[in-house]
């Protein structure tokens, strides 16, 4: 039996280990606590809490509807997030899931995120392509992307 045990942890990552799993709470777009544990989550960007976007000239909350979607497609349930890195700020970056549905892949596909190029590739462009395409969200409109809109404020 011992044996057994030990050919099986060497056959699993280690990475499987550093699992995250819980109840969130949902600081914004794309970051989510769970206990005390930060988490940026992975390969997509959205919109900051104070961030706007325009739909026909008018301004609408982006950030503000970024974070109470992610909050309605979670809900109450259990988040599982595998560690990617760590970012500049100490958080685990991590991919997460809610059952087996990607959090990145449902964000970017309503238009309420943007995949983070810059680190991501073009992991989500599926997603991307098709919210785009069809004018949801953000793509209805016009906007900056998160990243450019961090960097305008952080110089003002």
């Amino acid at each position: 039996m011992r044996i057994l045990i030990m050919i099986i942890l060497t056959l699993v990552p280690m990475s499987s280990f550093a699992d995250t799993i819980g109840i969130p709470r949902i600081v914004d777009g794309d970051t989510i606590h769970i206990g005390k544990t930060k988490i940026r989550l992975w390969g997509y960007d959205s919109p900051e809490q104070k961030q706007t976007c325009t739909i026909k000239g008018k301004f609408w909350k982006c950030g503000q509807a970024a974070t109470e979607h992610l909050k309605t497609f979670i809900g109450d349930n259990p988040v599982s997030c595998v560690e990617k890195d760590r970012d500049r700020y100490g958080r685990i970056v991590a991919k997460c899931k809610v059952g087996t549905l990607d959090i990145g892949a449902e964000m970017v596909e309503v238009g309420l995120a943007i995949p983070y190029w810059k680190y991501s590739g073009k992991y989500y462009i599926q997603s991307y392509k098709e919210a785009r395409g069809l004018g949801r969200g953000m793509h209805a409109g016009t906007f900056v992307e998160p990243w450019v809109w961090r960097k305008i404020e952080r110089n003002k």
